[in-house]
């Protein structure tokens, strides 16, 4: 045995019982007394014989037990061993005394084969995987387990296969079991004799590569997108469809001395994370795993885990950071930002939650609270004030995107009332890459229902001068990081000009935010920026301090 696993060395102590429960059987078989005595007993000789034989078939179907293929090539060995030489004692010694422990010895071969075979049939049920015919879960978990026990260095591969849910909705699950083989069969070409696949879950596989060739040449080879014929049914009834088969893969280089963490489960969790990481690629979509990947997608799965038990909770709340007139120094309104407090008084920067929340639909969640929880609030504030303010919220590029937003909105308006003039989204340039046509929908008609469009972070996106001009939007919004320098930097100045320039062609009214030094506002006053939102003016205040602020006339230049 080469390595010595728990496994291999219970398989060891069991062997040597065997072979012990041997020696003692010909022992018997050779002696010509018929009686052996214990104490004051006097005891048969083919009795010991027999409870030798016993003992010797117990240790041997324990031994499938622990590992049956290897198990039962020992058992069947002992076995025969302890019935030939029972049955050479009994010729020798021309006697049949050895005849019961010799039955019992073949009763146990019988035994074990019948065992084996049996193991052989629900190990094959068990640990395969009915659609591909690849090992499943469990098979995954008793190989890598096996190899981290052993010390080996071994290589593993988490294959994805792209929008399995989208084709199992758009064209069944017959398809997509068939796209599944499909992936299996293409990942088998460069699999080696000693390489193993398992089948994780529905649309992930994984390869546990022995050490040898490259297995990231070997995958790159194959993780390509293209055009795949899919056939089901019968010659009379067949069936083809093209689908696209996308693939992407996580490796993880795993090398001996291992922690005493390393799991089977765990190796698949930093492929999987590595996996993660391939959506962001544009080219070959094949990703090394490293510690610092896994660092980040545990604080990942954290923030996801916070927000959900924020909206559970009720953990957020809302402030608002004052907007003025450049020139007058006039309340505009205010721009809505979300905090959230966990239990223990601690405040989380939305830095910490809001990307991970983007990454899945929990930002629309988000997006729902701050809408209606900041509706709700101001709509008492504005039926008392004579003032048109405007109270600003962020919307994601999902919720934006999505086809029933406009319905939520104006489902929300009508039933708290709540003016739409009053009402301004912030969107981003970036919102016009997750669904261009549905997002300009409803930008369209939420400005005919009256609300405003105000379009953040301007100067840092990536949007067509010649699309926005077709875009209806109020508001231009010049990111923090454009107003920053303008005092110093000469070039970064004319950039501002040339914005707020833009912005009124535009027929458009342009805010400049995180403005923090009055010389600052007055290089954005001098190039006639119409607004400004920054510590210079205000901080974000909570709801009952820009209650009172909005009965004020007077702020003060």
């Amino acid at each position: 045995m080469s390595h010595f696993t728990r496994k291999n060395i219970r398989l060891l102590l069991l062997t040597l019982l065997g072979i012990t429960c041997i020696i003692f059987l010909r022992y018997t078989g050779m002696s010509d007394s018929r009686y052996f005595h214990l104490g004051s007993f006097r005891i048969p000789t083919s009795t010991r014989s027999g409870v030798i034989s016993g003992l010797l078939s117990l240790i041997c179907i324990l031994l499938v037990f622990v590992d049956y293929k290897k198990g039962v090539k020992i058992g069947i060995a002992l076995n025969l061993i302890s019935t030939g030489n029972l049955f050479f004692g009994m010729i020798m010694s021309k006697s049949i005394v050895s005849l019961p422990g010799t039955m019992t010895s073949l009763v146990s071969l019988v035994t074990l084969i019948t065992i084996y075979f049996f193991y052989s049939k629900l190990s094959i049920s068990n640990m395969t995987d009915y659609i591909t015919g690849q090992g499943n879960r469990r098979a995954y978990v008793k190989e890598v387990s096996e190899h981290i026990e052993a010390k080996k260095s071994f290589t593993l591969a988490c294959v994805e296969l792209e929008d399995f849910k989208h084709i199992n909705d758009v064209y069944g699950i017959q398809i997509g079991d068939a796209l599944i083989n499909k992936t299996a069969d293409k990942l088998a070409t460069i699999l080696d004799k000693k390489d193993k696949m398992f089948r994780i879950t529905g649309s992930k596989l994984a390869i546990l590569f022995e050490p040898g060739e490259s297995p990231e040449e070997r995958l790159k080879s194959i993780i390509t997108s293209e055009t795949v014929t899919v056939s089901i049914g019968s010659d009379e009834n067949l069936i083809e469809t093209s689908c696209v088969l996308s693939l992407g893969a996580g490796v993880v280089y795993s090398h001996p001395p291992y922690n005493y963490t390393k799991t089977a489960s765990s190796v698949l969790q930093d492929a999987e994370t590595a996996l993660a990481s391939t959506r962001n690629l544009s080219d070959q979509r094949i990703c090394i795993f490293n510690e610092k990947m896994n660092n980040s997608e545990v604080k990942h799965r954290e923030a996801e885990f916070l927000v959900k038990e924020a909206l559970k909770n009720n953990y957020f709340y809302l402030v608002y950071q004052p907007q003025f007139t450049t020139n007058e120094k006039k309340l505009r309104g205010f721009e809505t930002l979300i905090r959230c407090r966990k239990p223990d008084m601690t405040i989380v920067s939305p830095m910490d939650f809001i990307p991970a929340a983007e990454k899945s639909n929990l930002i629309m969640k988000i997006d729902d609270f701050v809408i209606e929880t900041a509706m709700k609030e101001f709509k008492p504030v504005l039926e008392n004030s004579d003032s048109e303010l405007i109270i600003s919220i962020n919307i994601s590029a999902k919720t934006m995107a999505s086809a029933d937003f406009y319905n939520h909105i104006k489902r929300l308006i009508d039933e708290i009332h709540f003016p739409p003039e009053n009402l301004e989204f912030e969107i981003t340039e970036y919102s016009f890459a997750e669904s261009l046509d549905t997002t300009i929908s409803n930008i369209k008609k939420l400005r005919e229902t009256g609300v405003h469009i105000a379009l953040d972070d301007f100067g840092t996106g990536y949007t067509s001068i010649k699309q926005l001009m077709k875009l209806p939007i109020n508001l231009l919004k010049i990111d923090k990081s454009l107003i920053d320098d303008i005092e110093t930097d000469q070039n970064m100045r004319d950039m501002v000009d040339s914005v707020i320039y833009m912005g009124h062609i535009m027929n458009c009214e342009v805010i400049s935010e995180g403005v923090e030094k009055e010389a600052q506002l007055d290089i954005l006053r001098e190039h006639k920026c119409d607004f400004i939102q920054g510590f210079v003016w205000g901080k974000p205040i909570n709801f009952e301090e820009a209650k009172n602020m909005c009965s004020q006339e007077e702020f003060g230049l």
